[in-house]
């Protein structure tokens, strides 16, 4: 009898913890940054996650708050472009932190998009800091440019120097680690300029960043490009969750 309650009790305690852990939810976002293809959409275990296609210089959920909830652990992913599967593996989603996976391209001539899925460090920087990480996605490496945070009418804050396309085998580990600037509340704009000149390629202006805040700045696109594949600068905030 002592062994039968003993087996039941184990079996209860067995059942509580996989029922918690089947319950465990990690953060994804999800971003397009390629210029070849428009309107991508996501699925998860076979379910759609995005309820519009995500357009190039688009995320999944908003800008503020990209993350959308997944089961956490091992996930079979699915991404089309309209009727086309752009990608079909099983990711690890950790429920640590988050994870974001992003689209870009590895030429300036249509080509099967790349994947880098990054960790995102929520730890929160310490009063009067924000962290930031940049991505620099435009395929074409004749675009060189230098990214400012501009107070007023001053080039005051220097965040990318000759930048360059990283190239189509970069590794999450070369890109996804946060830097940290100190910040006080400024009303900052955010400009792309070609390396060495005062031409814009693109701008943000009067960009709203907050004290502790956590952002990662992506560069993509190609130059001439029309509305949906030309350069684009986008802002996406990590919330804490």
């Amino acid at each position: 009898m002592k062994n039968l309650l003993l087996i039941v009790l184990l079996c209860t305690v067995f059942y509580v913890a996989c029922k918690k852990t089947n319950n465990v939810s990690a953060n994804v976002l999800v971003y397009n940054a390629s210029w070849a293809y428009s309107g991508i959409t996501l699925a998860l275990n076979g379910n759609l996650l995005t309820t519009q296609p995500i357009a190039q210089g688009g995320s999944s959920g908003t800008a503020d708050s990209p993350y959308i909830k997944i089961p956490a652990g091992t996930n079979a992913v699915t991404v089309n472009n309209g009727s086309t599967v752009l990608l079909e593996k099983n990711i690890y989603a950790s429920a640590a932190g988050g994870n974001s996976i992003i689209f870009f391209d590895s030429s300036t001539q249509q080509s099967p998009p790349r994947v880098l899925q990054l960790t995102d460090d929520l730890s929160l920087p310490d009063t009067f800091r924000l962290k930031y990480r940049v991505l620099y996605l435009v395929p074409d490496t004749a675009v060189k440019a230098d990214i400012l945070l501009v107070n007023g009418t001053q080039d005051s804050v220097p965040i990318v120097t000759n930048g360059v396309y990283a190239g189509s085998a970069l590794a999450a580990g070369a890109v996804q680690t946060f830097n940290v600037l100190s910040y006080h509340g400024e009303n900052y704009s955010i400009k792309v300029k070609k390396t060495g000149t005062n031409e814009l390629y693109t701008t943000l202006t009067n960009y709203p960043f907050a004290v502790k805040g956590i952002y990662t700045i992506i560069f993509s696109g190609l130059p001439g490009g029309n509305a949906s594949s030309g350069l684009k600068l986008s802002v996406l905030r990590h919330p804490v969750q």
